[in-house]
């Protein structure tokens, strides 16, 4: 019967109750009749409308579905004449019943019900594959070089009807469908796949399968394909020099390491260059450890140069390096004097690339020696110094007479020795130290009656000898002095092969050495190393035939070089 027979049914029954019996007035019992519908059997997670329909002879009924287990349901008019409701079927992993009930109340109270069965049954959507393969830099997507490891990533699987909270996929299973085996040996039942690409003398495609298996059972697999690189199609290794600061006329190092696991990659040819409107000069271009001279700069300059390496395949690798360039400080302190390029045995006028960063490279001699040096005087390498004559006056850099030199450098003055014997300024005469300031506690050896020395008083000490000099006026000064530590030794020229390690076109004359007799000299300055209970026994001094500095004893014999503030 259906619900509207149903319908009709309750109709004429409750109709006829009402008209039968006896002339006498009977007592009515009022009933709510109620027919929630047929039993009915859904699927898991869609939507149910279901309806139903009472009648009273109170009228004025009401509806309200409720159902066991508890279900929510939507019902749009309570009072409609058809008890009409949605409701969603839950997620289930059996068959599993769901018992329906419709209640009816009538204008009087009057309360009818009326269930209904409704099945639910389980759907178990397949799960979703994926494989994600890694990108690998400067190859295309999924192209893999030799000797690659290469993982592939089965994570990112998916249900999207897991039973419980747990992982979604309860298990993996990769395969390989074409192409050389990678599958021996390796873990086949993870969510990741790791291998290794073979070597190979042609590239050849696999193609790899992930079948994964969800909470419930169902299965569904992946397929994803996989270029594997022949070995003359591996781009070659190339790292690069990190960024350089230098100045104007000082070189850069432009410094690259190529490298490849494809055998017989090598030789590299091998291109610097730079794109930059200063065109700085490039020591050898086709050298993988190479310079460049800084150009000259105003401000901080960025020169970029770029490395281009080719394999014996044909395969290109390029990397860029940064240099800045500082443009040119005023400097006060000379230096070294060294030009050459030490090796591991040997001291070269070229460029040695594997020893980057020598003193040859950076400094003001090696910005003189890139031209770039702007000098009051002139000099070897970065030294620049003018002559003066007895009056202090600049002379002709090429007098053979001159009594002073000034360090443009440093700024500070220097008294120029003579080879004549008998003069004030004779280089072959020899002091002992002696000053009564600043004498570290003890003032020394007055070396009386002494003749190492031109002095006419024969205290042959440094003390007379400035005293001497200041007294002559050299050069027009009369506030000569001994020099200090770092004065003394800004002269010395580490760059000569030969002693006196001097510019000897201005100090020409600095004396004789010999093994037992080095070319030192005096400054101002004690040393705490020879104090006793008496004082500072011993002074600095420079050697200037072999380079050193030391302290020697206030009574040893050397030989003196004057100086004062310049400018």
């Amino acid at each position: 019967m259906n619900q509207l027979s149903k319908y009709l049914f309750l109709s004429i029954a409750i109709f006829a109750a009402s008209g039968c019996g006896s002339d006498a007035e009977q007592p009515q019992t009022q009933t709510v009749l109620v027919n929630a519908g047929l039993n009915i059997e859904v699927n898991e997670q869609v939507i149910v409308s279901i309806d139903g329909i009472a009648t009273s002879t109170a009228g004025g009924i009401t509806y309200a579905w409720s159902s066991v287990p508890t279900l929510v349901f939507a019902q749009a008019d309570a009072s409609a004449e058809v008890a009409a409701s949605t409701v969603t079927s839950p997620s289930v992993t059996q068959i599993t019943d769901y018992v329906l009930t419709l209640t009816a109340t009538d204008s009087n109270g009057t309360t009818g019900v009326d269930n209904i069965t409704m099945s639910v049954k389980p759907v178990n959507a397949l799960p979703t594959a994926v494989i994600l393969a890694p990108s690998i830099d400067l190859y295309e997507i999924d192209s893999y070089p030799i000797l690659t490891n290469v993982t592939l990533d089965g994570s990112s699987s998916s249900d999207s009807d897991p039973q419980t909270s747990n992982a979604p996929i309860s298990a993996f299973l990769w395969q390989q469908i074409a192409g050389p085996d990678v599958l021996a040996g390796r873990i086949l039942t993870s969510a990741n796949f790791i291998f290794e690409t073979p070597i190979l003398a042609q590239s050849i495609d696999i193609t790899m399968r992930l079948q994964v298996t969800d909470q419930e059972g169902a299965i569904s697999s992946v397929d994803k394909t996989l270029r594997l690189l022949s070995e003359s199609e591996t781009i070659p290794e190339l790292s690069i020099g990190p960024v350089h600061t230098v100045f104007s006329g000082e070189l850069l190092s432009l410094s690259g390491q190529a490298s490849s696991i494809a055998r017989n990659a090598e030789p590299f040819s091998v291109l610097w260059s730079s794109d930059s409107l200063l065109a700085p000069i490039i020591g050898d271009a086709n050298a993988i450890k190479t310079f460049s001279i800084a150009p000259l700069v105003y401000q901080q300059t960025e020169i970029v140069y770029q490395l281009s390496i080719t394999d014996s395949y044909g395969n290109q690798r390029t990397k860029m390096q940064t240099m800045l360039v500082e443009p040119q400080t005023k400097t006060t302190l000379n230096d070294t004097g060294v030009s050459l390029n030490a090796s591991n045995n040997s001291n070269l006028v070229t460029y040695q690339g594997e020893f980057a960063g020598q003193d040859a490279h950076n400094g003001y001699d090696r910005i003189a020696s890139s031209g770039f040096s702007d000098k009051a005087g002139r000099g070897e390498l970065g030294f620049d110094f003018t002559r003066l004559n007895q009056n202090g006056d600049e002379v002709d850099q090429n007098t053979i007479d001159w009594s002073c030199v000034r360090d443009n450098v440093t700024g500070l003055i220097w008294e120029n020795k003579t080879d004549v014997i008998d003069d004030l300024h004779a280089v072959e005469q020899v002091f002992t130290w002696y000053s009564l300031a600043e004498n570290g506690g003890f003032a020394g050896d007055v070396n009386m009656g002494s003749s190492a020395c031109n002095l006419s008083s024969g205290n042959c000490n440094t003390q007379a000898f400035v005293d001497a000099v200041n007294a002559q006026g050299l050069c027009g000064f009369f506030d000569w002095r001994l020099a200090s530590h770092s004065e003394l030794l800004s002269l010395v020229h580490f760059g000569k092969l030969q002693p006196p390690l001097i510019e000897s076109d201005y100090f020409p004359d600095m004396g004789t050495a010999s093994p037992d007799s080095p070319l030192w000299y005096w400054t101002f300055m004690p040393n705490v190393d020879g104090i006793n209970e008496s004082g500072s026994q011993s002074a600095w001094a420079i050697d200037f035939d072999s380079g050193v500095d030391n302290f020697i004893n206030k009574s040893t014999q050397a030989r003196i070089k004057l100086v004062r503030a310049g400018r």
